[in-house]
């Protein structure tokens, strides 16, 4: 979402309350208040819109292919109402219709986000069989799925297993907002139409997306970016994931965006696979942000070079982040401004490369011409050695290893390693895995 229509919805949008991250860390114990598109008024009891609708399910089991099909028709809490002036900021945090509430807001406001920058709305791929998506924020289960036309939301595990019901996932934002991004793809790149057009990368695409949704998202509340900038003064290509973002255990998006992965480092599996794709395109944001930092005098053309991911030795790290600390200092708004700005790239960037691409025979160096012809039209190829220098420092070429698998298995040189389903055919709306796919082991989020 643009800076101005952030402001503008401030204005005139409909309030509700989120956590940036968990809710047990100090720096982000506190909810903000956040707004979405929807004036007061516009946003009913559920909550619920023309888009989307919350059901406080009782008694529900998790959707499979056996049991009861979305959309739940059972028993169900009463719907949370807004107040006398249209907003929804006033529900207490530790109750229950908090989760309903949180569950909407955050499928609301990133939705909100991308269709700014797409500058149109997105349709949802499953409308020829739902109206709506169905937003299910409770249900006794220690894991949580996106399917098709619904997400539905337990609990984490505890250390020896069972259901914490001190996690409830619907109340994370960034899983909620990586579950968005799949449903994002699907609408905008599709499926592939047959098993042999289905390459590894487009599992591994899925999964990156799904973690730049959440990033570029996560980056719309103050606290994050407040954060972020505190504990790196600035430096976001050298800086230390596991000891200057170690406040950020749920943020697992913006923490996997800080890799060191190529692309002859990774499996094909899908998640692993994504790693490479992810931290290329993050690290062109961070190229963005720097030059957005050399262009406003905050540093030196020098340090920005000197700090680009990569290129430094570690000797090195100590003095750089020395001269970011300095520079910082005192100049915290511009930073925070360059930031922002950079961000607003990114999510025009991405909206703009993902309208140009096909489910059919994905690449991840596909990826790269789109996000090269994007650049061309948002900014005349200002960024093409940005884009061109991070996809080749993490190796995606035109035939690397994992591509060429997928192209040997075609010609029937050896089998391919997984069935294939695409989930929006009809007759694979109910049985196939991706329609009831779970979300990532909560041990690892």
């Amino acid at each position: 979402m643009s800076m101005q229509l952030d402001a503008k919805l401030k204005v005139e949008g409909t309030r509700f309350r989120l956590f940036a991250q968990s809710r047990y860390l100090k720096s982000f114990s506190e909810p903000e208040i956040v707004y979405v598109s929807l004036p007061p008024g516009a946003v009913k009891a559920g909550p619920e819109d023309e888009r989307m609708f919350v059901i406080d399910a009782i008694g529900k089991k998790p959707y499979d292919r056996f049991g009861p099909q979305p959309q739940w028709d059972g028993r169900r809490h009463p719907p949370v109402e807004p107040d006398a002036n249209g907003h929804f900021d006033y529900v207490d945090i530790n109750s229950r219709e908090f989760s309903c509430t949180t569950m909407y807001a955050t499928v609301r406001r990133v939705l909100d986000i991308w269709e700014d920058y797409f500058k149109r709305p997105i349709e949802w791929a499953f409308q020829m069989y739902f109206e709506r998506l169905e937003l299910i924020p409770s249900i006794e289960w220690d894991n949580a799925q996106s399917g098709f036309g619904f997400l539905e939301f337990g609990f984490g595990r505890l250390p020896n297993g069972g259901i914490d019901h001190q996690s409830p996932y619907c109340q994370n934002f960034d899983v909620l907002a990586h579950e968005l991004g799949h449903s994002i793809i699907f609408s905008e790149v599709g499926t592939p139409d047959t098993e042999a057009s289905a390459t590894d990368e487009y599992g591994g695409f899925h999964e990156s997306c799904g973690d730049l949704v959440a990033i570029v998202a996560s980056l719309h509340f103050d606290s994050v970016v407040n954060h972020i900038l505190k504990h790196s003064s600035g430096n976001l290509f050298t800086v230390n994931e596991l000891d200057r973002l170690g406040e950020l255990p749920d943020g697992r998006e913006i923490r996997v965006a800080f890799n060191y992965e190529r692309m002859s480092t990774v499996s094909a599996e899908p998640h692993d696979l994504s790693l490479p794709l992810t931290g290329a395109i993050f690290d062109i944001f961070v190229g963005r942000y720097q030059a957005e930092l050399v262009a406003r005098g905050l540093i030196t053309l020098d340090l920005a070079l000197r700090s680009t991911h990569g290129q430094a030795p570690n000797s090195a790290l100590p003095q750089i982040q020395a001269e970011f600390d300095q520079a910082y200092k005192g100049h915290e708004e511009g930073f925070k401004e360059a930031l922002l700005s950079a961000r607003d790239y990114l999510g025009r960037l991405l909206a703009t490369a993902w309208d140009g691409l096909s489910a059919n025979y994905l690449s991840y160096y596909k990826v790269g011409l789109a996000l090269l012809k994007a650049d061309r039209r948002l900014t005349g190829g200002a960024n093409r050695d940005n884009i061109r220098a991070n996809f080749a420092w993490r190796e995606i070429s035109l035939a690397h290893p994992v591509h060429l698998m997928r192209r040997l298995s075609e010609t029937g040189m050896i089998t391919p390693r997984r069935p294939y389903a695409n989930p929006f055919m009809p007759e694979a709306v109910e049985h196939c895995s991706l329609a009831h796919r779970p979300l990532r082991d909560s041990s690892a989020m």
